[in-house]
């Protein structure tokens, strides 16, 4: 290619963007499209009008006197009078005094009639309205449906509306006893002590009736039943199962037994010493189903969210009608409703922690004990939460002016900062207090005391029972039947002669049966009158060990006295 082709290209290639004053936007656009490059050419016009724009606006602002109306929302946002002026305070206002500053505009403080937000006509939202006030230096929920009626600045912040409440003495998951396992455990455990008893008698006694042997032998039932007790308890048996069926019963329990009490033991020691504290609420509808009583400030956001036109809406079905909506400060409402009536206070997360900071150093500097200082908590989900922001009157001038500064404060991480800017790093009062060592009170040990109450209740009421059914069935003595009180009393009673090795059963003679005497006292522990008699220890056992006289060695067990009365008296 020469040099007059590039020439000739170079300038058919080429173009120019002509950026005339009367050529609209549109169709600046739509010539863009044939040609990118004027993009960029336009962009470059439309960052200089919009500086000239600010500019202009910037210089306007400065002759304004801006009307300001706002809440009385502790640190978020306040007021205070000095010699009748009103002077602005809280993080709303520090927001509000960097924009006068770049600007150099004057306001004047209006407050109104009622210290609300939009549930009442006599509240900002009507001030903003009827244009009565330019705009509201606090941090306001944006909520759809006022967005007809007023304008809002970028979203500032996202505010969570969290439960304060006292905290609890215990936790939630319980201790003592009954922590280590669910109620659906204990009900099966229960379920397993009702049941296997039954089912071990009633296995046992139909082995006995289909394979008939002399060596089977069937447990009553309530020894049955005393067995698995005794076991659950550890505690050893009287019986004696001669099959392999009801040895595999008696070793099947027993097994479960033992990993039973392993788990139950581990667990508990880990709830005594390792668990984390819980609270009684674990999301927002605890609080309606358990009918816990709460209480807010008036007229913030959360009113408007649980009542509308005086009907509950969803979130209000879910946490129910509050039991007031107070106008006092939030310092009042902590000691009056949360610490004296146990009720829940609900409201923004940075002025609950502000209020539970300022109530831990009051309790510090009056020397309060240390494990006394957090007597509140705060739960870690939040009821509603809402986009924040000031709210401007409609069709506000300034506008632009002011969400372009309030952009860069959000985006530098400023506001922020200024929310929590008197809190400390580290998370105030945390529902893990994190103690090194817990002594155990008697909370813990509550369900002893009544296990052993309710034990020794029982027993009474049994008791008395007992003698009342043993005395209305006492036979009534005659008076001059002496046989029959004779035969009666011989009737229950049980003689053994020992003279001729038998033992009666009341009168009749038939009823006797022979019975092998015990043996004298000195055998019990002098050796057989043999004269080649030794005493060996063999296996752990002591014999007599003589030679008898076929030849041959032979052996006599030595046994203790309680073991030859034990054969002799079963």
């Amino acid at each position: 290619m020469g040099l007059i082709e590039i020439v000739l290209a170079t300038l058919c290639l080429n173009s120019t963007c002509l950026l005339d004053e009367d050529l609209s936007e549109s169709k600046f656009l739509s010539k863009s499209i044939q040609n990118p490059k004027c993009v960029s050419a336009y962009q470059d016009v439309s960052v200089n009008t919009r500086k000239m724009q600010f500019a202009q606006l910037a210089e306007e602002l400065r002759q304004e006197n801006l009307i300001i109306t706002t809440l009385k929302n502790d640190r978020l946002s306040g007021i205070l009078k000095d010699n009748g002026t009103l002077t602005g305070t809280g993080v709303a206002f520090d927001l509000l005094n960097i924009l006068q500053k770049k600007f150099q505009f004057n306001y004047t403080i209006v407050l109104p009639k009622t210290n609300v937000w939009g549930s009442q006509k006599t509240g900002i939202l009507n001030m903003l309205k009827e244009k009565r006030a330019n705009l509201s230096a606090a941090f306001l929920p944006v909520l759809t449906q006022y967005s007809t009626d007023v304008s809002y600045s970028p979203s500032m912040d996202t505010g969570e509306w969290v439960v304060l409440m006292k905290r609890p003495q215990e936790s939630a998951t319980g201790s003592g006893l009954l922590a280590p396992f669910t109620l659906p455990v204990w009900l099966l455990i229960l379920l397993s002590l009702v049941v296997v008893g039954p089912v071990i008698y009633f296995i046992i006694y139909l082995q006995s009736k289909l394979c008939p042997d002399d060596q089977n032998k069937v447990f009553p039932l309530p020894a049955c039943i005393w067995f698995v007790y005794g076991a659950l308890l550890k505690q050893g048996t009287t019986l004696n199962p001669m099959t392999d069926s009801s040895r595999l019963l008696f070793s099947t329990w027993w097994i479960f037994i033992t990993i039973l009490t392993a788990f139950y033991t581990a667990n508990l020691t880990a709830f005594l010493t390792l668990s984390k504290f819980t609270l009684p609420i674990t999301e927002p509808k605890d609080i309606g189903a358990k009918k816990y009583k709460w209480v807010t400030t008036q007229g913030n956001a959360l009113e408007d969210t649980v009542t509308t036109d005086g009907s509950l809406t969803d979130i209000g079905n879910m946490l129910g009608r509050p039991y007031r909506y107070l106008d006092q400060s939030d310092r009042t409402i902590l000691k009056q409703y949360v610490d004296r009536r146990d009720m829940m206070f609900i409201r923004e997360k940075p002025i609950v922690e502000y209020v539970m900071y300022d109530d831990y150093k009051e309790k510090t500097r009056n020397q309060i004990e240390e494990p006394k200082r957090c007597t509140y908590v705060i739960t870690r989900f939040s009821i509603v939460s809402f986009s924040r922001a000031f709210a401007y009157s409609k069709d506000f001038k300034y506008k632009m002016l002011f969400d372009s500064t309030i952009q860069h404060l959000v985006e530098s991480g400023i506001i922020k900062y200024k929310l929590r800017e008197e809190l400390p790093d580290t998370e105030i009062c945390p529902l893990n207090l994190g103690n090194k060592e817990r002594q155990l009170r008697n909370q813990d040990l509550m369900m002893t005391y009544e296990i052993v109450g309710g034990g020794f209740v029982i027993s009474a009421v049994i008791f008395v029972i007992e003698l009342a059914v043993k005395r209305s069935h006492k036979p009534k003595q005659a008076k001059n039947n002496g046989k029959s009180n004779l035969l009666l009393n011989q009737k229950h009673t049980i003689h053994v002669n020992i003279n001729n090795n038998y033992e009666k059963f009341g009168q009749p003679p038939h009823n006797a049966k022979f019975i092998t005497p015990p043996p004298s006292y000195h055998t019990l522990f002098n050796p057989p009158n043999n004269e080649n008699l030794k005493k060996k220890n063999i296996n752990g056992r002591e014999y007599w060990v003589y030679d008898s006289l076929g030849g041959g060695t032979k052996m006599i067990p030595m046994r203790t006295p309680s073991a030859l009365l034990f054969q002799y008296t079963h």
